[in-house]
C-alpha cells in the first residue's frame, strides 16, 4: 500500500489491527468470554468492530486511492449536512464501488441494530453476516 507516495505495510495500521481483534473476538469467544457473560452482549460488540474497521479501512482507502475525505458535519451548512459515514458509503458509490458500498451499508444497519436496540435479538447469522462483510470489504480494497 502506498500512503502519501510511501510503500507502507497495512497490517501495522490501526484499521487492520481491529480487524484481527475482531475475528479472534469471533473465532475465540467462547474461549476468552467468561460463561457469566451475556452472549448477545459480546455478539454486539463483535458487529461493532466489524463495522468500524470496515468503515475505517474504506475511509483510509478513498483518502488514499480516490483522494476523497468526508467533510465533518458541523462544517456543512444546515440544509446539507449529511453524517460523515453516510459521506463514505456515497463515495464509495460514486467511484465504482457499489458491492462494498453495499456491504458497509449492511454492517451499518447490522451494528445499528447491536448497538441501539439491547433489547432485540442477535442471530448467530448475524453475527456470521458482520463478518463476512468485514471479510469480503477488506480483501476487495486494493491500494496499489
Amino acid at each position: 500500500m502506498a500512503v502519501g507516495g510511501i510503500s507502507v505495510n497495512i497490517t501495522k495500521y490501526p484499521q487492520y489491527q481491529l480487524y484481527l481483534l475482531t475475528l479472534n473476538l469471533w473465532m475465540f469467544k467462547n474461549q476468552i468470554i467468561s460463561a457469566n457473560c451475556d452472549e448477545r452482549c459480546v455478539d454486539s460488540t463483535i458487529i461493532n468492530r466489524a463495522y468500524f474497521s470496515s468503515y475505517l479501512m474504506c475511509e483510509l482507502w478513498l483518502d488514499d486511492v480516490k483522494n476523497f475525505r468526508p467533510i465533518p458535519i458541523m462544517d456543512l451548512e444546515a440544509s446539507e449536512r449529511i453524517g460523515e459515514h453516510l459521506q463514505v458509503r456515497n463515495a464509495l458509490y460514486n467511484f465504482g464501488e457499489k458491492i462494498i458500498s453495499d456491504k458497509l451499508s449492511k454492517l451499518a444497519k447490522l451494528r445499528k441494530k447491536a448497538d441501539y436496540d439491547p433489547f432485540c435479538d442477535l442471530t448467530q447469522a448475524d453475527v456470521s453476516n458482520a463478518i463476512g462483510y468485514m471479510e469480503n470489504i477488506f480483501s476487495h480494497l486494493k491500494f496499489d
